[in-house]
């Protein structure tokens, strides 16, 4: 057997935000196990790639040539695709792909990939294998018409997949509600696997440093609801509450409303900061700096960086709803009203002002069990293996 894995998101730039984040640590972990090819789309050519050596040192090493924090890592990728389609040829996937293989996507898609799985999958015995996070742009209206149809039909794709592995229970619920609902008949294979994450021991420290800083780390986008934070913050600096805001992640363009605001916020001398999206080493010290994280998303697949923050022995303010109530149910984290800035406020001002609320969240947050690696690609393994006898 071996694995092609469609690393699309993960190759083209250092963006490392939670589904580049895993891809990238799918490939190296299954590249220790089995034959693995990683594979970029072309959406010029409409086909798949091999990677060229840039593109396999985004995906292995995506801070080796990294200057320094930017606001938009991806932005540039787009002007490489041409000069991609010039140099680094197709893959004919028809003649590689053998009846044991698997192709693997990890990441969402829109493009002619939408015709091109399907009829892959009709004419070979290969085992295709999506991964399916959230349906939270959907659900919020957050694209326009066009946009909307195609992340719908992408949605209804996946019943043509021989597995579909949904990264929490809210986000399998999200999908059969879907299908149910578009009259999709659906003969694949589900399972819900939570997100692993391991660091190095290094990184850890229970302290924190002597002003006592919040940490926000989440994409500048909509759904992660910013501004409200942002409201929330400035009605406790108006009572008296002192302490520091620091943004990590990068922007978007609905994200510039955000960033402005932060600006704003700074030039009137309040203190906040956007550290814009920083390599690893940099947010592992943010999260040790920090005296415990607040993540004001309005709606999750997952909820990666609430794991990050009680990895690092840090409480979480966050939402309780839907699959942020299935991270936060573990301990460590003071669940609000993420809809209401006085309740994100309130959240805020307990555990600055409420030490035993907050030694007891850090003990939880210490305490939590986190999956390993290895565990997540056994179950992999033994999801193809069932899979396998099937077809």
């Amino acid at each position: 057997m071996k694995v092609l894995i469609d690393v699309t998101s993960a190759c083209k730039s250092a963006r490392n935000s939670g589904i580049q984040r895993i891809t990238r640590q799918l490939f190296a972990e299954l590249a220790t196990r089995v034959p693995v090819t990683p594979l970029c789309w072309n959406r010029l050519g409409n086909f798949y790639q091999p990677l060229d050596s840039r593109e396999m040192e985004y995906l292995r090493t995506p801070f080796r040539c990294y200057n320094g924090p930017i606001s938009r890592p991806h932005a540039r990728e787009d002007l490489g695709e041409f000069l991609r389609l010039l140099r680094n040829g197709s893959v004919d996937m028809l003649n590689i792909l053998q009846d044991d293989d698997v192709i693997f996507v990890p990441g969402t898609f829109t493009d002619r990939r939408m015709q091109k799985l399907p009829e892959m999958a009709r004419r070979t015995r290969a085992r295709f294998v999506a991964i399916f996070h959230d349906l939270a742009d959907l659900r919020m209206a957050l694209l326009s018409g066009r946009r909307m149809k195609k992340f719908q039909n992408y949605i209804e794709l996946l019943a043509a997949f021989d597995l579909v592995i949904c990264v929490s229970n809210q986000s399998h619920a999200d999908l059969f509600e879907f299908w149910k609902q578009n009259e999709v008949t659906a003969g694949v294979e589900t399972f819900v696997e939570h997100w692993p994450l391991e660091f190095d021991q290094n990184e850890r420290s229970a302290a924190h440093s002597a002003q006592p800083v919040i940490l926000c780390v989440s994409s500048l986008t909509a759904r992660k609801n910013h501004i409200r934070l942002f409201d929330a913050a400035r009605q406790l600096w108006d009572s008296g509450v002192k302490f520091e805001l620091q943004l990590i992640g990068s922007s978007t363009n609905w994200g510039r409303k955000v960033a402005r605001e932060a600006w704003r916020l700074q030039s009137l001398g309040r203190p906040i900061r956007w550290l814009k999206h920083v390599d690893d080493r940099t947010l592992h010290q943010a999260y040790r700096e920090c005296l415990f994280t607040v993540y004001p998303s309005l709606i999750e697949g997952f909820g990666l960086p609430i794991l990050e923050s009680l990895w690092h022995g840090k409480p979480c303010v966050c939402g309780g709803n839907g699959a942020l109530g299935e991270v936060a149910w573990g301990g460590g984290c003071l669940t609000v009203d993420q809809t209401s800035e006085n309740a994100i406020a309130a959240g805020i001002k307990k555990l600055l002002r409420d030490q035993a609320t907050y030694a007891r969240l850090c003990a939880e947050a210490r305490a939590r069990k986190f999956r390993s690696w290895s565990d997540y690609i056994e179950k992999l393994f033994k999801h193809l293996q069932l899979l396998r006898r099937r077809k």
